[in-house]
């Protein structure tokens, strides 16, 4: 890595000293009710799901003018904590009926021109509570059109190494993320192999983004992924032309589109992910590139499903599924 980025990061990891954790604001236990766990799972067969789904989205696509989201209230029984990291906002929630060790380091996606949102919030935190109400750490790293690449990459370093300046065991942590925060996850893994800082327990990804390129499913799956493809008029030109948080970069670099990386002595993956999804390929690719260097991978693919499902349709049967396979293979690892 260039020498420039290294130095940027050192300053960042500098920074990252001054925390002062309760700082922020929001540090009673909250009494709000997480739609992520409180809504009823509800069971479609593949016709109707892809109707449901068809519906929704078109609905979501529709147009009408998006509401101010209001400051997020922590669920109840959790607790929020909120400082700077160096430049950034890091958030930290806990939870009164903590019974694990574990932490997990939440990445949220957005294509690097969105930043940390309520949904993101809730998702996490009904994720953490799925393996033992583990502590969870959200970080708002900067994004495009104020930073572009590595910016995002510098601030999941400084956050993890602030993790680590906390004694927490860098086996205890699990690193998540979904669609570019997958991206970001395997680029924190792969430079902190590098670097030969010690690796997290685990990496969980959800419709990872391992390829700024264009691989086959971009083009097969434009119409049938929903979510994701040609019908989000925000979201489908940043993975198409990579006019944005990754313009003017070598596309190829390992740290940029991972399934061009060597992942030896990288953590235990569990890769999510819907099968007719536009980055489909890119999930098979990063599979195929952690078993040839022998991490142990898991990759489920939903049949059916489109990108990142579980965080907007959380009533599915199929995303209710993804916290049981989600336990399963962190108490496996």
């Amino acid at each position: 890595m260039k020498k420039i980025f290294r130095k940027r990061i050192a300053a960042g990891l500098l920074c990252s000293g001054l925390l002062v954790w309760g700082a922020g604001e929001g540090t009673a236990y909250g009494a709000y009710v997480n739609p992520f766990t409180a809504t009823p799972s509800i069971n479609l067969s593949a016709a109707e799901t892809a109707a449901y789904l068809e519906q929704k989205t078109r609905e979501m696509f529709s147009g009408a003018p998006v509401r101010k989201e209001e400051p997020y209230v922590a669920p109840a029984g959790w607790r929020q904590d909120v400082t700077s990291l160096s430049y950034v906002r890091l958030e930290k929630y806990t939870s009164r009926k903590r019974s694990t060790d574990k932490v997990i380091l939440q990445l949220h996606g957005g294509g690097y021109i969105q930043g940390n949102h309520n949904r993101h919030r809730d998702w996490a935190i009904a994720r953490s509570e799925s393996i033992g109400h583990a502590d969870v750490y959200m970080l708002n790293y900067r994004f495009y059109p104020e930073a572009k690449y590595p910016a995002a990459l510098e601030d999941a370093v400084a956050a993890y190494q602030e993790l680590l300046r906390q004694k927490i065991s860098a086996n205890n942590i699990i690193v998540m993320g979904d669609s570019a925060g997958g991206n970001l996850a395997l680029a924190l893994a792969l430079y902190l192999r590098d670097q030969k800082i010690p690796q997290p327990g685990s990496l969980i990804l959800y419709s990872p983004w391992g390829d700024a390129g264009q691989l086959p499913s971009r083009s097969i799956y434009r119409e049938k992924d929903v979510i994701l493809g040609e019908r989000n008029a925000a979201m489908y030109p940043v993975v198409m032309n990579n006019a944005y948080y990754f313009a003017g970069s070598d596309l190829r670099t390992p740290y940029i589109s991972p399934v061009y990386g060597d992942f030896a002595g990288l953590p235990p993956m569990l890769i999510i992910a819907g099968a007719q999804e536009l980055l489909v390929d890119d999930c098979c690719l990063l599979a195929q590139r952690g078993k040839e260097a022998g991490v142990e991978v898991e990759l489920h693919l939903y049949p059916g499903m489109s990108h990142d499902w579980p965080l907007l349709f959380p009533e599915l049967s199929e995303s209710k599924d993804t916290y049981a396979v989600l336990a399963k293979f962190i108490e496996a690892h």
